[in-house]
C-alpha cells in the first residue's frame, strides 16, 4: 500500500509521478491534489502551489508546471496503480476547460436538496448568474439539468461544469461508481 506524503514539496512531487508527467497545467495540479487525492481544497492547493514556485521549488513554462530542474526528492514513497480515479472518470465526460470551470466554482453554488446514496438520487439547485434545476437518478439511468451548457453538450452525452462539479462534491466512492455505470451503460441526458 503506498502512503500519501504530508510534506508540501514531497506531496507535489508525488502528485507528478502519480500523474505520470513531468509538466502539468495548474488546473489540473490543483484537481490532483483537492479531488483525487482529497488532501486540501483548491484555495489551499493554489497557496501551496505559489508558496512552492516563491521557493523556487516548482518552475511555470507555457501554462505548465514542473518540478525544478536542480531539485532532486529522494523518496521511498511509490505511485499508486494505475486504476482510474475520479478525474480521469470526470475527463470522458467533460472537456478540460469545462473541468477547470467547475474546479474554480464554489462548492455553496450547487445546494443538493434531497439525496439518497444507493442507488444515488439527487436533486440540487445551481446557484450562479441564474438558477439552474439538476436532477441526477442512478436506478433510472437520467441526468436532468436546464443549463444552456448542457442543452449543447448533453446531445453528445458530455458534461457541463455544473454537472462535473456536483461529481467533485459528491462522496468519492459514490461518484465513481456512477461514472462507471455511465461509462459502462446506457443513460439519458435529459434537458429540462
Amino acid at each position: 500500500m503506498f502512503g500519501i506524503p504530508r510534506d508540501s514539496i514531497r506531496l507535489v512531487d508525488y502528485a507528478f509521478r502519480a500523474l505520470g508527467k513531468k509538466a502539468i497545467p495548474l488546473w489540473q495540479l490543483i484537481f490532483f491534489l483537492s479531488f483525487d487525492l482529497r488532501q486540501m481544497p483548491p484555495s489551499k492547493a493554489k497557496k501551496l502551489i505559489h508558496d512552492l514556485h516563491v521557493k523556487g521549488k516548482i518552475v511555470f513554462k507555457d501554462d505548465l508546471v514542473s518540478l525544478s530542474p536542480d531539485l532532486i526528492i529522494e523518496s521511498t514513497q511509490s505511485a499508486p496503480a494505475s486504476t482510474e480515479n475520479l478525474g480521469d472518470l470526470l475527463r470522458h465526460f467533460v472537456s478540460n476547460s469545462r473541468l477547470s470551470r467547475a474546479v474554480g466554482m464554489s462548492d455553496q453554488a450547487i445546494e443538493i436538496k434531497m439525496a439518497s446514496q444507493n442507488p444515488l438520487r439527487l436533486e440540487a439547485t445551481v446557484h450562479g448568474s441564474q438558477d439552474y434545476i439538476l436532477v441526477l437518478d442512478e436506478a433510472q439511468r437520467q441526468i436532468h439539468h436546464n443549463c444552456p451548457d448542457w442543452k449543447r453538450v448533453s446531445v453528445l452525452h458530455r458534461f457541463c461544469k455544473h454537472i462535473a462539479k456536483l461529481f467533485l462534491l459528491l462522496e468519492n466512492d459514490a461518484s465513481i461508481r456512477v461514472l462507471q455505470s455511465l461509462q459502462e451503460e446506457s443513460w439519458d441526458f435529459i434537458q429540462l
